[in-house]
Parts: structure tokens; C-alpha cells; sequence
């Protein structure tokens, strides 16, 4: 009896992390029932995603995987089966583990996905400016050969300029450095 006991309670598991799953993927249970019990001003948002398990505390979430469990233990009653209470105790109990694994693995995977897009905005925006700044060094490159080629033309014609000011007499000359 004991390994239908943990059969039980890692299937309650499972089945506690397919519903967070599915009602984080949608809600449309929740809001209807919502819609039907309150009143205009006290409906939830459009953009709220709560339901019976997601952003709900644990006393809620108890009550709702009791609820579910006791629909299936009457429906388990017309069955010529017998029920113990140890069934139906690891059953709530897996569920609520399992509803608690589900929260924080679509936790997780929603975090992941921004910190995935983040990274992926930044390379592709690194990679744009290399590609910028490759043509424009691929340029740069291409008409320094063609000045050094009409500069030797030019210094062989024309006079040597003064020589440049150092970058530590522009800074002086600025009064940024003494």
C-alpha cells in the first residue's frame, strides 16, 4: 500500500504543476467565475493574471486543491472503490508541492525570457555598430591609401605645414591642466 501511497503523491505532484502551468497560460475559469460573483466596479482587470492557483496565497490555494479533490473523492464514491485518507491527504499535499514547483518554474522561465531578449537586443545592437564602424574603418582605410597617394603628389608641390600643438599643450591652452 505504501507504493500506491507515493504513486499517488508524485502523480498529485505532476498534476499540481499542469494546472499552475495551464492556468498561467490562461485564466478564462477564474475571470468568468469573477465576472459572475462580483459586481462591475469589484471585477479584476484585463491585464491581471490571477486565478485559482496563480498570485494567490496559500489559504486560497489550499481551499481550491480541497475543492478539486473532494469533487474527485465523490466521484470516486459511486465507484465500488475504497478510499482511505491517506490517499486523498498525499493527493492535497503533492498538489499544493506541485502548484508551488509550477509557480516557480514559470517564475523562472518568464525571468529568463527577458534576461534572453535583453542579451539578444545588446548583440544584435553590437553587432550593428561593428558592422558600422567595420565599413566605416574598411572606408577610413581605403581613402587614407588614396591621401597617402595624393599627399606624397602634394608634399613633393607644396611647403610642410607647422607642426601640431601635443594634446598636453591643447589641454594647457584650455586651462584644463596646469
Amino acid at each position: 500500500m505504501i507504493t500506491f501511497d507515493i504513486i499517488i503523491f508524485i502523480s498529485s505532484i505532476i498534476f499540481g504543476v499542469s494546472l499552475y502551468w495551464l492556468e498561467a497560460k490562461n485564466n478564462g475559469l477564474y475571470r468568468t467565475i469573477n465576472k459572475i460573483t462580483n459586481s462591475k466596479e469589484l471585477q479584476m482587470k484585463p491585464e491581471s493574471k490571477k486565478g485559482f492557483f496563480v498570485d494567490q496565497e496559500f489559504i486560497p490555494r489550499l481551499i481550491y486543491v480541497n475543492l478539486i479533490f473532494i469533487v474527485a473523492v465523490l466521484f470516486f464514491l459511486l465507484l465500488p472503490f475504497s478510499l482511505r485518507i491517506e490517499y486523498y491527504v498525499s493527493a492535497v499535499f503533492g498538489t499544493m508541492i506541485g502548484v508551488y514547483i509550477g509557480s516557480f518554474v514559470v517564475g523562472v522561465k518568464d525571468k529568463s525570457e527577458g534576461i534572453i531578449d535583453k542579451v539578444v537586443d545588446t548583440g544584435k545592437d553590437i553587432i550593428d555598430d561593428i558592422k558600422t564602424k567595420g565599413k566605416e574603418a574598411a572606408d577610413s582605410f581605403s581613402s587614407d591609401k588614396k591621401e597617402t597617394t595624393d599627399t606624397t603628389k602634394e608634399e613633393t608641390t607644396k611647403e610642410p605645414e607647422a607642426p601640431k600643438k601635443s594634446a598636453r599643450e591643447r589641454l594647457k591652452d584650455k586651462g584644463l591642466l596646469k
